[in-house]
């Protein structure tokens, strides 16, 4: 990807880290923004209970929540894990079964997979596939330790790997050990043990060879909290990227694992994975990026903002309390989901809930 020579702001500084394309014709079409609410009935009608925790696939056309509506038969206290097809309005439940609490789904680029973090006393992590109807349990044979609790951290566009973390109820034993799951062989790789700490996030590439993650947690204080590395295969040490920044968070590497994006400072910051370079991109903390790295999502006083790193084109595309998730922006920046308790996104929208919705740029 390359960015256009003229840039606003800080685009310019991009360039380099970036690639050099110039924008396409699809980039430079007119756009008819609109706001659309996905957490409906199949037919459309308003959900009696609250709904969030959204994720987007990279076509946009498929959209997984978390939702609470007993017309839906979930209930307060046993959420139900729904993904809606926003082209057809068809509403699927991933169900592993009675007292199953959900959260955190993934999907891939073309919406046939879906990674979660499922369970009923103990959490673990889960991949399910629409072509089989069937959810299958990520964990490795005879881990380390003791683990009885597991979390997805990142689902790859392609659906091929899976990053999750295993750990204990003890301290922070939580995400002690980071694995990738190639799902092509089902074999599960270590990429951090338990001596680096406890896992804050991870993001995997779209052939597995590289894997960024945060260890520790984040915090906006003074205190050097959490650190993002990159782990390459084949090469003997992690790769620290936010040396000198303080507390870093982690937000996705790209899928060809040429960049890594990570909150530092009160900004966005870009690591060129070719060049060893890291340069400060924006202002405001990011939530989610496109697969390319090139759209991120950045949230601020006023709300969600859409962010084109080439361009330097901003988009708001949130109210003030729209929450957004690590999944939550398609592929060309063409949609970005939400959780937002507004009641006037959208028309008639008298339910008096916390629901998704989907604010399309174009």
């Amino acid at each position: 990807m390359r960015c256009a020579r003229r840039l606003p702001l800080w685009g310019a500084a991009l360039v380099a880290v970036l690639g050099a394309t110039a924008p396409t014709a699809a980039d430079a079409a007119p756009r008819a923004p609109r706001t659309e609410r996905v957490s409906t009935a199949a037919d459309g009608a308003q959900l009696d209970g609250p709904s969030g925790d959204a994720a987007l696939s990279g076509d946009g056309r498929r959209v997984a929540f978390v939702t609470r509506a007993p017309g839906l038969g979930c209930a307060p206290f046993l959420p139900c894990l729904k993904v809606k097809d926003l082209t057809t309005g068809a509403l699927t439940g991933i169900d592993l079964g009675g007292g199953h609490l959900y959260s955190s789904p993934l999907l891939s680029a073309d919406g046939t997979r879906v990674a979660f973090t499922a369970g009923t006393r103990f959490t673990a992590p889960y991949l399910y596939d629409t072509a089989t109807g069937t959810s299958q349990r990520l964990w490795p044979e005879n881990p380390p330790g003791s683990n009885e609790l597991g979390a997805v951290r990142s689902l790859s566009p392609d659906g091929t790997h899976v990053a999750y973390t295993i750990g204990n109820r003890h301290g922070t034993q939580g995400s002690r050990l980071l694995y990738v799951r190639a799902t092509a062989t089902g074999t599960d790789e270590l990429i951090s043990p338990p001596e680096e700490g406890w896992k804050g996030g991870a993001s995997v590439t779209g052939d597995g060879t590289r894997v960024a993650y945060q260890t520790g947690g984040y915090s906006e204080g003074p205190e050097d909290t959490a650190d993002v590395f990159l782990w390459t295969r084949g090469t003997p040490e992690r790769i620290q990227l936010d040396a000198g920044l303080g507390t870093a968070e982690l937000v996705r590497i790209s899928a060809d694992g040429r960049r890594v994006l990570f909150n530092a400072q009160g900004g966005l910051y870009v690591h060129d994975a070719r060049t060893g370079t890291t340069r400060r991109a924006a202002e405001g903390r990011a939530r989610s990026a496109t697969a390319s790295a090139r759209h991120v999502v950045l949230s601020r006083a006023d709300g969600l903002h859409l962010l084109d790193l080439c361009t330097g084109r901003g988009t708001a595309v949130g109210p003030p309390d729209a929450r957004a998730g690590g999944g939550a922006v398609a592929a060309g920046g063409r949609a970005v989901t939400f959780g937002s308790a507004a009641p006037d996104l959208v028309p008639d929208d008298t339910n008096g809930e916390a629901d998704v919705f989907v604010r399309h740029t174009r």
